[in-house]
């Protein structure tokens, strides 16, 4: 509804959308936390191959070690009937087995990687909900005016923010996003307009009155 002045929408959303926009407003975020991130997964990218490459390269110098060990005892005219029974088991019989379970470590050693990195998710995922409040079953309202933008939840808040306050306005594929921080907005999930042109028309006017601001 809206007037002259003012448009607003009023709209509620669901924990699956709000992490959704979460997860779309990773794509809009500000060149400096974008070069941290990726630095930072570099440095964690290069330290686990330095890691992986030392890992594997004793498990190929283990491996060698046993099968050099087999060959002295060959050019030392050795059998495995004169071999005393410990050099046998250690040199002959389990030197397949022994170098077969080191290589299985560095599958283990990726198994590790992956089940941190699934952890590491999983507790970011779950840090966000205990900080935010789940939004299911309740009301918002987001308006838009020459003044600024105005965003209310019934009986709990009402927060105004003048245009300048508001440092980006984006009509994404699913959400039309208001940002208030340099990584912070607010959502309004675009089936929530009659239809896109309306969302489009909704971003358009706030473009303006920022602007004119």
């Amino acid at each position: 509804m809206h007037n002259s002045d003012t448009l607003q929408v009023s709209f509620s959303v669901s924990s699956h959308e709000q992490r959704r926009a979460g997860r779309r407003m990773w794509r809009y975020r500000t060149p400096d936390l974008k070069r941290r991130y990726w630095l930072a997964t570099l440095l964690f990218v290069v330290i686990f191959a330095a890691l992986f490459y030392g890992f594997s390269e004793n498990v190929r110098r283990v491996t060698n070690f046993l099968w050099d060990g087999y060959e002295l005892f060959q050019e030392s005219g050795q059998t495995d009937e004169t071999l005393p029974e410990w050099g046998r088991d250690i040199w002959l019989g389990n030197t397949d087995a022994m170098a077969g379970r080191l290589q299985h470590l560095n599958y283990w050693l990726t198994g590790l990687l992956l089940l941190v990195i699934f952890y590491l998710r999983w507790n970011y995922s779950l840090t966000l909900r205990a900080l935010l409040d789940p939004p299911d079953g309740r009301e918002f309202l987001l308006a838009i005016s020459a003044e600024g933008l105005l965003v209310a939840e019934a009986g709990r808040t009402r927060l105004f923010y003048a245009w300048p306050a508001v440092s980006r306005v984006i009509l994404d594929a699913e959400f039309l996003l208001f940002y208030v921080g340099r990584n912070v907005a607010y959502f309004i999930p675009l089936d929530r307009f009659a239809d896109h042109a309306a969302a489009a028309a909704f971003f358009q006017q706030a473009l303006q009155f920022k602007e004119q601001s």
